[in-house]
């Protein structure tokens, strides 16, 4: 596997990345759990365990990107990147989770965080609440219109409502074997199906690249327009197995 910041071979176990140094921590494919050294399948499933991007929080503040704790019920915490998420609380309401201005082209969402596992990518991180806005849509597009690739970390499961709203010029969207459901972000990425966000500039089909077969991303949960678009030439499909 090649590691997902720089592109360089992963190596030893758990892997590294002898070219940037980069922390890699196996995640079950199946339940999601952080694999612990040495485990070749997850102990509690036997779910097949692949090399997740495992950051710190420093590293991940350098980069302009905050991960949110909001709770599902009082003992049940999951991570994500965004927090307006049902259940999610006020706390984790309108708080930017990409703060980085101006933003990078490549845009790399790790799949841990000093070894906790991200679950996905919601609602209020590339965008908090005020700006979807129509009076505020133009100057957000302008801000995060730089950004030409995103990249989800193996080990990341869903990426739901808006998650990547506002970003007007990407290009390229990778997603990683593991994820199970991606619901309403083509609606963000294409409002109309024709003209991308509304903002009267044409912009080219983005091409989704995931990383498996079509076989298993006939098994992920997508919006039911999700096909029409692909039939309309708005995205652009692409399986490495």
């Amino acid at each position: 596997m090649k590691c997902e910041l720089c592109g360089a071979e992963l190596t030893g176990e758990p892997p590294r990345c002898p070219a940037c140094g980069a922390k890699y921590t196996r995640v079950c494919l199946q339940c999601g759990r952080a694999m612990e050294a040495g485990e070749t399948c997850c102990g509690v499933c036997g779910g097949e365990g692949l090399p997740g991007l495992d950051r710190t929080r420093q590293e991940l503040l350098a980069e302009g990107i905050r991960c949110f704790i909001p709770y599902l019920n009082e003992r049940d915490y999951r991570i994500w990147f965004g927090g307006n998420r049902d259940g999610g609380g006020g706390d984790f309401q309108n708080v930017p989770g990409y703060t980085r201005n101006p933003p990078r082209e490549r845009v790399v969402l790790p799949a841990l965080v000093e070894g906790l596992p991200i679950y996905g990518v919601w609602n209020e991180f590339f965008c908090i609440g005020a700006e979807f806005a129509p009076e505020r849509r133009e100057a957000v597009f302008a801000r995060m219109s730089p950004i030409r690739e995103i990249v989800l970390s193996s080990g990341i499961r869903e990426a739901f409502t808006y998650a990547f709203f506002g970003c007007v010029g990407l290009e390229r969207l990778e997603l990683p074997r593991s994820l199970i459901a991606m619901k309403n972000d083509f609606y963000d990425l294409f409002l109309d199906g024709k003209e991308p966000m509304g903002n009267g500039v044409r912009k080219s089909p983005i091409t989704i690249r995931f990383r498996g077969t079509e076989a298993e991303w006939g098994r992920v949960a997508v919006t039911s327009r999700f096909w029409d678009y692909v039939d309309m030439g708005c995205i652009c499909m692409e399986y490495a197995p």
